[in-house]
């Protein structure tokens, strides 16, 4: 361009002057083109709750499931039966399979064809006998899913352990209990489960543990159980809880903004040899405070739950079945009830007015995500997730 530029400026002052000029021709001084500014490509921060769990994940070492890509999800469940599923979803040919690693009911592997819907950051996944949530936050999943004609209420992550060792620390912990042939003879563990730098864990079922870190009562209505426990990997990847020389259960590890959670699939028999099969829970024990308002969308037992709103010291608990709602009041930080109850950070304890003293529910939050409930009137714990 330069030169043709010059060619054009010449012929013109010859054609101007006939062809002849008394001056010699300035020299044209050459054209420097203008630099172009690339702007650097930025990627948004992370909001305060995906840094958090991002940062509990990369502390506890926890890598993604294995098989997980851009084009597909991949989530460890714990079914309230008494199960572990694998759940996978392929997002470019929009199916799921759902891949039985554990059960206690002789179930099989099914699949099938989803749809899904985003809200923030929060998707469901809607198939044939499956409404399942995930927050892309902290990697949670909780719903129902169906399997073999078994529904059950699922919990779970997207987060595998690559060392058992780096989930030492305290928990505190809820879950529920039952006959696998009949769901009887219901059972509501609650206390902290300790686990040690080693892998070795003991859970203290009715107490905590005392500055001689002896599994002690918190309250005189409850007696203290001691449990000794050994996490280890088995040959398909799966944390596995042992008491002795028994299975205790499948632990599968959340990574939540308030700190690692345990999902435990648990199941065993007892001193009868009767088969046990249920699910616990266990977070990381901190004080709760005001993070707990909100409002919440809570399944159990493969179904419906309810809706529970949360202001303050109020608990609005709504049956979405029937559409009746009733007012319970909230006491945080502690176990128990009126003058028995006892502090103890991580839970909080609703109470309807109207109940017999004996009535009540316990509700940890789990992470920004989610909280788990346990009411004295049934046989499973509610997965709230909130909205």
């Amino acid at each position: 361009m330069k030169k043709s530029l010059a060619i054009v400026l010449l012929g013109a002052t010859l054609s101007a002057c006939g062809g002849g000029s008394d001056h010699d021709d300035a020299p044209v001084a050459p054209v420097t083109p203008p630099v172009v500014v690339t702007p650097p490509v930025t990627t948004p921060a992370p909001d305060a709750v995906t840094a958090a769990s991002q940062a509990v994940a990369a502390q506890a070492g926890l890598s993604l499931l294995a098989g997980a890509s851009a084009d597909e999800a991949v989530y460890d469940v714990a079914a309230d039966i008494g199960d572990t599923w694998r759940i996978t979803f392929d997002n470019v040919k929009k199916t799921f399979s759902i891949k039985v690693l554990s059960t206690q009911f002789g179930l099989t592997d099914r699949s099938g064809t989803f749809t899904s819907t985003t809200s923030g950051s929060v998707t469901t996944y809607t198939g044939a006998d499956l409404n399942v949530s995930v927050d892309a936050r902290t990697r949670l999943l909780t719903g129902n899913v169906k399997v073999g004609g078994k529904a059950s209420t699922v919990s779970g992550t997207g987060y595998a352990v690559s060392d058992v060792t780096k989930l030492a620390g305290s928990y505190v912990f809820i879950g529920t209990m039952r006959n696998a042939s009949n769901g009887g003879s219901l059972f509501n563990p609650k206390g902290v489960l300790k686990v040690a730098a080693d892998g070795t864990a003991q859970l203290c079922n009715g107490g905590s543990f005392n500055a001689q870190g002896v599994c002690s009562a918190v309250s005189p209505s409850l007696a203290a159980e001691n449990a000794s426990l050994t996490l280890a990997k088995n040959a398909s990847g799966l944390v596995i809880a042992r008491q002795g020389n028994l299975d205790f259960g499948v632990v599968h590890v959340h990574a939540g903004d308030r700190g690692l959670a345990l999902f435990i699939d648990r199941y065993g028999v007892n001193q009868e040899n009767v088969l046990r099969v249920g699910t616990i829970v266990a977070a990381k024990q901190q004080k709760i405070g005001s993070e707990l308002n909100g409002s919440y969308a809570c399944a159990t037992g493969g179904g419906i739950g309810g809706k529970i709103d949360i202001a303050g010291s109020t608990a609005t608990v709504t049956n979405l079945t029937s559409g009746k709602s009733h007012n319970e009041t909230i006491t945080v930080n502690k176990l128990g009830l009126g003058t028995q109850a006892v502090d103890f950070d991580g839970i909080a304890v609703f109470k309807d007015p109207a109940d017999v003293p004996a009535d009540y529910s316990m509700f940890m939050p789990v992470s920004s995500s989610m909280a788990v409930e346990f009411s004295t009137d049934r046989a499973y714990m509610g997965m709230c997730l909130k909205n």
